[in-house]
């Protein structure tokens, strides 16, 4: 066949691909997402979503459906041979008042992956399944690549950029040469989904700490499901598979706990990995999700980091494919993303070396130290205040990006490349309402917060703002934040006129005083296109932009 143009072509249609096909869809963009496989997974595989990732899929219009289908947990408790240890609870210390999503969600990936392609599809494109690409070779203008049709037919494909979402065993990052350094857990674990009868709260998930290993609880939507995570003893290793019989045999033996599994939905065997390669873009093409690094399952941390590649890399293709951002923007990806996924890699390799450690030497500060950590955890607040902060990824930003820019804000407050804070609108047409949102959808926000003695001018400083961004291609919307909104004056810090620019991403990109219109160009500048010229021209005819 002729070569196809596109503007992207993601390769793997997980979750990761798919998130970054949902945002290129809806900005318009052309893109073709392929899959080698014959349709979506049919396995729960990963199984929780974070805060930070329910605040992304908010902003694609899909986190209540979410929300609604999945099992919120409010709570994750510590046992020690079975005995309570000690509970890390989500619902208090004001945490709603932080974000929208006070709770780890279960929710399957099979589900998340019927959830993206159904908003895919909304925003008008698909999935390519039973494709697979055989080869990938890239130019200074483009990359071709050749992929396999389940017919037998081979096409070639041209595109302005290559997104690699295909999996730990990557033909994309193979075509690169990338290594992809880390290692191999010696620990093997078993994995089940399960009907089991017990005396868990399923509102929670539980963990119970033993000297055998570790097994953990996790409720699933549905009667009395719960996913299983545990360490097989050694009398069963090196089995590839394991039954419920198995697995009953391992709880009695093992776990101080009294389980006893009625029927089993699907159940696994396999060793974990912790691998990341050393570049995340080469040239035209980019590596997301676990293609790019791996995990190891402590904290549900996976799934989830991958889903913030993919949107941080999506939005920013999205525009520089639309010729109304330059090419500069996409060096940003590699900056933010890497230094984030080695973070949660070292953070979720110590803590899960520790759980599911048999070493005598190990069992002490196991046994002892981890039981009492989780015991101070949960009974300061601050502490679980943090701890909640840091599992659901909210802490994410990212400060030192060649993409962010603006003045340095007192300690506490937010800066540059933050998440922008959370919270609710209490006087103006907006009263009631959140902030969050009028920062749905693919545009760039800008905040103008009137400070807590607003002068005269403001009105004037609006009209001038918005005539600014009206001269660049890419989309920005103006909200005033009038005075009488002294909580959200508050967590940003607005004691005086203030400008917070954020991102598709809920990222601050700028941040600077009102007045400074020309510190604002000079930002816009830097990375965006004016409105009536273009970057480069444009792969292929534009499609009307879809809602969100």
């Amino acid at each position: 066949m002729l070569g196809v143009k596109t503007d992207v072509l993601i390769v793997g249609a997980g979750p990761t691909g798919l998130t970054a096909a949902n945002l290129l869809a809806r900005s318009g963009a052309s893109l073709r997402i392929i899959d080698k496989k014959s349709g979506p997974i049919e396995e729960t595989r990963a199984l929780v979503m974070h805060a930070k990732t329910l605040e992304l899929l908010d902003r694609l219009g899909l986190a209540d459906q979410a929300v609604e289908e999945g099992r919120r947990l409010g709570a994750a408790e510590l046992l020690k041979d079975g005995k309570r240890a000690g509970k890390l609870s989500f619902f208090d210390d004001g945490q709603a008042e932080r974000t929208p999503y006070p709770f780890a969600l279960v929710y399957e990936q099979d589900r998340t992956e019927r959830l993206l392609i159904r908003g895919l599809e909304e925003a008008g494109g698909g999935v390519e399944w039973g494709t697979e690409l055989l080869s990938v070779a890239q130019s200074p203008g483009g990359v071709r690549a050749t992929v396999r049709h389940a017919s037998g037919s081979e096409e070639t494909i041209e595109a302005g950029w290559v997104v690699g979402a295909d999996g730990a065993g990557s033909p994309v990052r193979h075509s690169l040469g990338l290594s992809f350094e880390g290692g191999t857990y010696e620990e093997t674990l078993f994995l089940a989904d399960v009907e089991m009868e017990s005396g868990l709260d399923p509102r929670q998930a539980h963990m119970d700490l033993t000297r055998k290993g570790f097994y953990a609880f996790f409720p699933m939507p549905g009667e009395r499901r719960f996913r299983l995570v545990g360490s097989v003893p050694a009398e069963l290793r090196g089995r590839e598979e394991i039954t419920a019989g198995d697995i009953q045999e391992v709880l009695d033996k093992h776990s101080g706990l009294e389980t006893k599994i009625t029927a089993a939905h699907w159940t696994s065997v396999y060793r974990v990995h912790r691998r990341m390669t050393e570049r995340f873009r080469v040239g035209r093409i980019f590596l997301v999700g676990d293609a790019a690094h791996i995990h190891s399952p402590a904290g549900g941390q996976g799934m989830n980091t991958g889903i913030g590649d993919a949107y941080n890399l999506g939005w920013k293709l999205a525009l520089v494919a639309e010729g109304h951002a330059r090419e500069a923007l996409l060096d940003s990806y590699e900056a933010e993303r890497m230094p984030f996924a080695r973070a949660i890699l070292n953070g979720s390799d110590r803590g899960f070396s520790l759980q599911v450690t048999t070493n005598p030497v190990a069992q002490g500060p196991k046994l002892f130290a981890v039981p009492l950590l989780f015991r101070l955890v949960s009974l300061i607040p601050p502490i679980r205040r943090r701890a909640f902060w840091l599992i659901s990824q909210l802490w994410t930003s990212y400060g030192d990006s060649p993409a962010v820019a603006g003045s340095e804000p007192v300690r506490g407050e937010p800066k540059a490349g933050d998440r922008a804070p959370y919270g609710f609108f209490e006087a103006g047409p907006n009263a009631g309402t959140s902030l969050f949102d009028l920062l749905r959808g693919p545009d760039h926000h800008l905040l103008l917060f009137e400070g807590r003695k607003p002068g005269p001018g403001l009105d004037a400083l609006r009209e001038e703002l918005e005539a600014l961004l009206d001269r660049y291609a890419a989309t920005a919307v103006v909200h005033p934040v009038p005075a009488e909104n002294e909580g959200l004056h508050e967590r940003y810090g607005a004691r005086t006129p203030i400008l917070f620019l954020v991102r598709p991403d809920g990222h601050v990109a700028y941040r600077g005083e009102a007045a400074d219109v020309v510190g604002l160009e000079a930002y816009l500048e830097r990375l965006f296109v004016r409105r009536g010229t273009t970057e480069r021209p444009p792969a292929s005819p534009r499609r009307k932009r879809t809602a969100a």
